[in-house]
């Protein structure tokens, strides 16, 4: 099972948007990063996502161009400053490959608990747009396999 782990795109001021969608740079850099993903051949069969809109934003494209009828779900334990740990023992009992857009510093806090591997420390810039992908080894351990970014396709 892979569990992919996204940051929103980028996202517009609360002066804008209190809100705080995705701006049009943000929306097209998520499209490069899905159709990048769709010619590698990821697909995901569950999509989680914070209930902040321009995480919600972001799955809803990575929905539509990658895997378009899976159902979108709202997480409520996936936001910016929530514990990772909070989700770690519902994500072991998944068995599908799973996407889970959320925000800084809760993706590379879950990245870190699960794989026992300081994100922080590794090559991962975490920009907006960025996805990892994460393997399930056994029940409870997770290997960091690769992550691209909308800086590294452009």
């Amino acid at each position: 099972m892979k569990l992919y782990l996204m940051r929103h795109g980028e996202a517009l001021s609360p002066q804008v948007d209190p809100e705080r969608g995705l701006t049009e740079k943000g929306k097209e850099r998520i499209v490069l990063v899905a159709e990048h993903l769709l010619n590698k051949g990821v697909t995901f069969e569950h999509i989680f996502h914070s209930k902040k809109k321009r995480a919600r934003e972001t799955a809803e494209i990575m929905q539509n161009i990658i895997s378009p009828g899976t159902p979108l779900n709202l997480h409520s334990h996936i936001k910016p400053e929530d514990d990772p740990n909070i989700i770690s023992a519902e994500i072991s009992t998944w068995h599908e490959d799973t996407l889970i857009t959320s925000h800084l510093p809760f993706v590379p806090n879950l990245m870190t608990l699960l794989t026992d591997r300081d994100a922080y420390l590794s090559p991962i810039t975490f920009e907006t747009g960025t996805f990892v992908c994460l393997e399930k080894v056994s029940s409870f351990e997770w290997a960091y396999r690769w992550s691209t970014c909308p800086s590294e396709i452009i």
